[in-house]
């Protein structure tokens, strides 16, 4: 049985180019989720478990609305259903003994080596979580996609909550490229991606690149945020911008807002 779900290593890189200029990156290990396959992960490497105990754990719950249901039908309320011949790949990070916390995970819906569209959830250290399901990807070389929206989701305490986004994926059989470009009156003043190379999903690769490397996966994630907002704010004297209520559709947890189930309009 062939198996599309993989282990990446690489590095993400954040370039921030106005009002101040502030860059870093950092090498980092994540994980390309065939999800028609995550019921047949613990399979592949025995130390994965899918929505039960274990070392490392992927649950339903989260991702997009957080509800128990299967990631693939949460999807469908975002996306066309996913049709024959076609599969859904989720680059995001598990859980690491309980913790993770991902700040964007991206759904890319596959047809063969084409990227038909694609789902980016971007969760911020507020608690809310916010998609982006884009439709109208424009290839712009080999294996490689663009695509548009305006921004509408407070993530950054030292960004508002304007402009657009350029996304840039890149998808190929071994490696990924998946960057966003935050654009405010036709400059780019922010730059991120995240890059890897695709290793077979095992017991052998989780130890080599995520076991050896533990400041390098989803653990590290918060504490990195957090150094890199006070190197902002203490040093770089950037001003903090409040958080404000979330007033889009796309917004599918609010911390504030009672449970329920927001829907794309």
């Amino acid at each position: 049985m062939s198996r599309r779900s993989r282990i990446y290593r690489g590095e993400v890189v954040h370039e921030r180019l106005s009002p101040r200029r502030h860059a870093f990156r950092y090498p980092v290990t994540f994980f390309g989720f065939d999800l028609a396959e995550l019921p047949h992960l613990n399979e592949q490497a025995s130390v994965f478990g899918y929505n039960e105990a274990c070392p490392l754990r992927l649950n339903d719950c989260d991702y997009l609305y957080g509800e128990s249901k299967p990631i693939l039908e949460q999807l469908d309320t975002l996306l066309p259903p996913q049709e024959a011949g076609q599969h859904t790949l989720l680059i995001s990070s598990p859980r690491y003994f309980g913790y993770a916390f991902n700040p964007v995970n991206f759904h890319l819906r596959m047809e063969g080596e084409r990227l038909v569209c694609v789902v980016a959830e971007v969760n911020n250290t507020f608690g809310d979580r916010h998609v982006y399901p884009l439709t109208d990807l424009e290839e712009i070389g080999q294996q490689t996609w663009t695509a548009h929206c305006p921004k509408d989701f407070h993530v950054s305490p030292f960004n508002d909550r304007e402009g657009s986004y350029q996304f840039t994926f890149r998808v190929e059989a071994e490696e990924v490229f998946l960057g966003v470009d935050l654009y405010k009156e036709g400059a780019c003043v922010m730059k991120t991606w995240i890059q890897g190379q695709a290793r077979p999903l095992t017991n052998q690769n989780i130890f080599s690149y995520a076991w050896l490397h533990p400041f390098d996966t989803a653990l590290n994630s918060m504490p990195r945020i957090l150094w890199q907002a006070a190197v902002l704010y203490y040093k770089k004297r950037m001003e903090v911008v409040p958080r404000p209520l979330p007033n889009s559709a796309g917004t599918l947890i609010d911390r504030d807002a009672p449970k329920g189930r927001p829907r794309i309009v």
